[in-house]
């Protein structure tokens, strides 16, 4: 009869302990992340939070195996997605089921990534996950699925002396600086978690070796103890700190500082409509009401110069219906409202379904836009004064691949009615002394365009929005702090004129200058400074989002050189 190694069973008690042990830490790593930013408990955030908010995740990493580490990894995902964007079933279920699986599935790469380079680099581990992660952020950020909402440096929002920081670093370099302690509390704690496992078994080894042999053994063991060493996450720590002190001081200064400028007065119109109806008599109504509030506000302040309306503020197109013929419902509507605009004195920024028709005549174009209307010229606007969305929202708003999934094409167009076409030209509207570009909504979170923005000529940044179907403070402020990273990192002011909020005021030093309540029918009134042309761009405008493709480039050379040396070996 053979004889069984007990010593090779597989102990339940303890595989109990760790998945109950990881799936904490998944709970855990998920409720920091949420916390962290705006959310239904606290609707700022607890933006303290967020400087060990990744924690958790490197301790999953560090506990599981390879085999299922991208479990873990892709449930701490999922429930991050889930805790911070649960506002996406509000505007279609299929939303939230889509975006769970592909958040599984990053975050599950992510982990394996992270797993992976535990091996390669033994001491030095957690700056290469440090910069797997940062690298992540980045790449998460582009292309049609990009978003740019969860972002740890977007947690510091409501921090002006913190987020002055930008205008040099942008929001990548901050939200590296976020990130950082998280790796240095995990390198410190797992490093001395090593250290005091390699002394207990060198001392219960002790009994096996004679003086000479134990020496022999100690030495061996140098190097799994030098790996343990706190030496560079100590220097990481001090480098941390005199950064921290830096921008701390950088901030205060900026903040300071008194800079004077010619102002203009502007009212930002929130009618807190319901976009998801539809018809003429519906869109009748809203403009009644965005009328009414404007005329409230130009009654209490006749110097207003600039009225802004929200994202699709009035849905007819007002170019098309003006140029066709008859006297359709719509072409009434749209020639009231430039009877209306035109019987003001003030300049109006309003949101547009624009529709352009193909020159062939195949079919039409439709175009989420933005139109300036001149103070009284009762005239269509011209082409420079008609701004296109360039970065549509995903599968809502754009689905380009219709080529390569028909099937999937077709369904999301029988959801939509029609797709918009994506804009192409950065078009800067000049009216009383402003240079205005109008990013529109989900714009507004893109750091690139309104960069690319200023570098045309934009001295104002001026954002409709449209975050009613949320029906969620959480997401419209988790707009809001994406924001105000635009006006730092450019040194321009914003306007955000939302359907539901937040429609606010926002000066070139990210500060909040005034803001509407949410959900409710109201405007704001504020003093725009005017931005000369001559300003002197930021250092962000100059080098761009180096700290975000950089972290990627660094990393894939310390890949490479390991790779090298490890073939060498």
């Amino acid at each position: 009869m053979e004889s069984k190694d007990l010593s090779k069973k597989p102990d339940t008690h303890r595989i109990i302990k760790d998945i109950f042990i990881n799936l904490f830490l998944v709970i855990t790593g998920a409720f920091l992340f949420a916390f962290s930013n705006p959310n239904p408990i606290v609707k700022h955030g607890f933006s303290v939070t967020a400087w060990i908010m990744y924690v958790p995740l490197f301790f999953i990493i560090k506990r599981s195996s390879f085999k299922n580490c991208w479990l873990y990894t892709g449930l701490y995902g999922m429930l991050c997605v889930a805790a911070y964007a649960w506002w996406l079933y509000n505007y279609d279920p299929v939303c939230l089921y889509i975006a769970l699986p592909l958040a599984f599935l990053g975050t599950a790469i992510l982990g394996l990534l992270l797993k992976s380079v535990e091996k390669l680099f033994i001491k030095n581990a957690w700056l290469v996950q440090f910069l797997i992660l940062c690298t992540f952020d980045y790449l998460r950020t582009l292309g049609f699925l990009g978003m740019h909402y969860g972002l740890a440096a977007y947690t510091q929002w409501n921090l002006p002396v913190i987020i002055q920081s930008a205008k040099i670093v942008g929001v990548y370099g901050l939200n590296a600086f976020v990130i950082f302690p998280s790796v240095l509390i995990f390198a410190f704690l797992s490093k001395m978690q090593d250290k005091k496992k390699y002394l207990h078994t060198i001392v219960s080894d002790n009994k096996f070796y004679d003086g000479a042999s134990y020496v022999n053994y100690v030495s061996e063991n140098e190097k799994l103890m030098s790996n343990a060493s706190l030496r560079n996450p100590v220097i990481g720590l001090c480098i941390w700190g005199f950064l921290f002190v830096v921008i701390l001081i950088f901030g205060a200064i900026s903040l300071k500082i008194n800079e004077q400028f010619d102002t203009v007065t502007v009212a930002a119109i929130q009618h807190n409509d319901k976009p998801e109806e539809n018809g003429i008599e519906n869109y009748s109504e809203s403009l009644q009401q965005l009328i009414t509030l404007t005329d409230e506000a130009l009654e209490i302040n006749p110097d207003i110069k600039i009225v802004v309306w929200p994202e699709t503020a009035f849905v007819p197109s007002v170019v098309y219906h003006a140029k066709s013929e008859g006297q359709s419902d719509r072409k009434k509507l749209v020639n009231f409202l430039m009877n209306y605009v035109n019987s003001r004195s003030p300049s109006f920024i309003i949101g547009n379904q624009h529709i352009k028709t193909n020159p062939d005549g195949s079919g039409k174009e439709y175009f989420n836009a933005s139109i300036l209307f001149e103070t009284g010229k009762n005239s269509l606007p011209s082409d420079n004064q008609i701004y296109s969305k360039i970065k549509l929202v995903p599968f809502s708003e754009y689905f380009p691949y219709q080529k390569y999934f028909p099937h999937i094409y077709k369904s999301l167009l029988e959801k939509e009615k029609f797709f918009w076409t994506p804009g192409t030209e950065y078009k800067i509207f000049e009216t009383n002394g402003l240079y205005i570009y109008t990013p529109i909504c989900f714009e507004n979170t893109f750091p690139y365009l309104s960069r690319n923005a200023y570098k045309n000529g934009a001295r104002c940044l001026c954002c409709l929005a449209n975050d009613s179907w949320a029906k969620s403070e959480s997401c419209q402020y988790q707009h809001l702090a994406m924001a105000r990273f635009r006006a730092v990192e450019n040194h321009v002011p914003m306007i955000i004129s939302s359907v539901s909020g937040q429609t606010a005021f926002i000066n070139q030093k990210g500060q909040l200058k005034a803001m509407a309540n949410s959900f409710t029918k109201t405007y704001v009134i504020s003093e725009l400074p005017v931005i000369p042309l001559e300003q002197k761009p930021t250092v962000y405008n100059i080098i761009g989002d180096i700290f975000g493709y950089g972290a990627a480039i660094l990393l894939l050379v310390v890949l490479i050189i390991r790779g090298l040396i490890a073939i060498i070996k």
